[in-house]
């Protein structure tokens, strides 16, 4: 028989509808069993359990939301009588892991394409990437990029900025044409003493167009 309803974790009391549920339609899953009040469209979720207003709703085993009327067990979850609720965050408590230098004998006649420092070593740049999972976080990559390439002394287009700003400052004073043209801008070339992290060369911030609805299977249940 076709499951038609599913439990994404142990803990959550909101079940999702693999198939489009009708009115009194009864569908059982781990020992429990539900006939429903009113019509659950497939993808949607309806209650496990009675719910008063205020009270929690969870999925993926987190709170996602708080009753805003009284639900009936097998009523339809929707954003009339659902609240967005989330925990409130937490740094964890657990001790970090002390790292242990890995035995690396085998590969140390190894060589690879890197290129030579002032200094006499050799190595390869070291880059930070930002990749979302899904393109739906295109947008918040963005924003990241823009909060964090500047102040962390990675944004190659700070040196343009410097002179659009001097350019401005010229014009507010009064400057002609000529006395602009004539003047020298200042170049940020090669200047790196705002990096926060010196032995990190840039942050790259990786997008892409996939998942997530991307194409006509993805939204199949």
């Amino acid at each position: 028989m076709k499951q038609r309803i599913l439990q994404i974790h142990p803990l959550d009391n909101a079940i999702v509808a693999l198939d489009s549920l009708k009115e009194g339609d009864t569908v059982n899953l781990n020992g429990r069993s539900w006939t429903l009040p009113v019509p659950v469209p497939a993808k949607h979720k309806f209650a496990a359990e009675a719910l008063q207003a205020g009270d929690e709703v969870r999925m993926y085993g987190v709170l996602v939301g708080k009753a805003q009327t009284d639900i009936p067990a097998g009523g339809l979850l929707t954003t009339q009588n659902l609240k967005h609720a989330t925990n409130a965050f937490a740094i964890s408590d657990k001790p970090q892991a002390a790292w242990a230098v890995p035995d690396v004998s085998a590969w140390r006649e190894r060589t690879f394409n890197g290129y030579h420092r002032p200094d006499g070593s050799v190595g390869t740049a070291n880059f930070w990437l930002v990749i979302p999972l899904v393109f739906c976080e295109n947008r918040n990559v963005g924003v990241l990029r823009e909060a964090l390439e500047y102040d962390l002394g990675y944004d190659k287009r700070r040196s343009y900025r410097a002179q659009t700003q001097q350019l401005i400052r010229l014009y507010a004073s009064g400057k002609s044409v000529s006395e602009i043209l004539e003047t020298d801008l200042v170049s940020l070339q090669g200047e790196d003493s705002k990096r926060l992290f010196p032995n990190v060369d840039g942050v790259k911030f990786l997008t892409h167009e996939g998942g997530c609805g991307g194409i006509r299977q993805d939204a199949q249940a």
